[in-house]
């Protein structure tokens, strides 16, 4: 008999696996998780475990204390970034995250990611910047509960040196807002990159 939790682990399988595939991530980095619904646990994968690497044993399940639940294991250390967007959203049940190239370099020096495209505006909505350092810091999650204050419905944020964090109804979703989010950042940096030649050219 296949349980919610197997379903539940195969569909963040799937998501971190065309992650590593499509090289939104690479190495052992980033991390994923999903609310189990009409629960006060988690699941995410464990820590030093890579994308292309997971299966049914890497991910552990803690509650929304971030205490591990059942089976010992050791969670990302991102766990309380995640804790800390599933308490404040309770209508966000997957979280996303990755190290991803574009999005790193294009948030290095600015405040938000500009949405360039149609489908980007519709599919996303406003891609701000965290600037403040750290995954537990007091001063991170300060930063990151003001954020979702303002931005009830945000759907995705980069924190700048890290990456992206997306958000979604379910791992597939999250997984394939942080594809799109990484497009955005991509064609940004290149219009910006091409505005800048022309301007040395003229």
């Amino acid at each position: 008999m296949i349980t919610e939790i197997t379903i539940f682990k195969e569909q963040l399988i799937n998501a971190a696996r065309r992650a590593y595939q499509i090289g939104l991530q690479t190495g052992n980095g980033g991390n994923l998780s999903c609310r189990i619904p009409e629960t006060d646990t988690v699941l995410i994968k464990a820590s030093g475990v890579s994308f292309g690497e997971c299966s049914h044993d890497k991910f552990v399940m803690v509650d929304l204390q971030g205490e591990v639940v059942g089976e010992a294991g050791k969670p990302s250390r991102e766990l309380f970034t995640h804790l800390c967007i599933y308490k404040k959203r309770p209508d966000i049940s997957a979280i996303f995250h990755s190290h991803s190239s574009w999005s790193i370099a294009y948030a290095e020096d600015s405040p938000e990611i500009p949405l360039m495209t149609g489908h980007a505006q519709i599919k996303l909505g406003p891609l701000p910047v965290i600037s403040e350092a750290g995954q537990a810091t007091k001063d991170f999650t300060d930063r990151l509960k003001d954020l979702l204050t303002e931005n009830p419905g945000l759907k995705a944020f980069v924190q700048k040196g890290h990456g992206i964090f997306s958000l979604g109804t379910d791992i597939i979703q999250a997984e394939h807002n942080a594809e799109l989010v990484e497009e955005t950042a991509q064609i940004a940096f290149l219009i910006g990159l091409k505005k800048a030649l022309g301007s040395r050219q003229a």
